[in-house]
């Protein structure tokens, strides 16, 4: 059980794959769908645990998205 957020990425082919890689660099697995970024944190996230997903997505969009 837990619960999904999900957001679109207005970007240019080549944008999943680099998202993916960033996020698993930072030690978590977030995937996206082509250009949506699906997370889905069980319901036993804690805050810290919680921070740190969306701190990482954050960082991985500024190393998947062109400059």
């Amino acid at each position: 059980r837990g619960m999904i957020g999900a957001f679109d990425v207005d970007a240019e082919a080549g944008f999943g794959r680099r998202f993916h890689r960033a996020c698993l660099a930072r030690g978590v697995l977030l995937r996206p769908i082509g250009n949506t970024v699906y997370l889905m944190p069980p319901y036993v996230l804690d805050d810290t645990e919680m921070a740190l997903l969306c701190q990482v997505a954050g960082e991985a969009l500024s190393v998947a998205l062109p400059a």
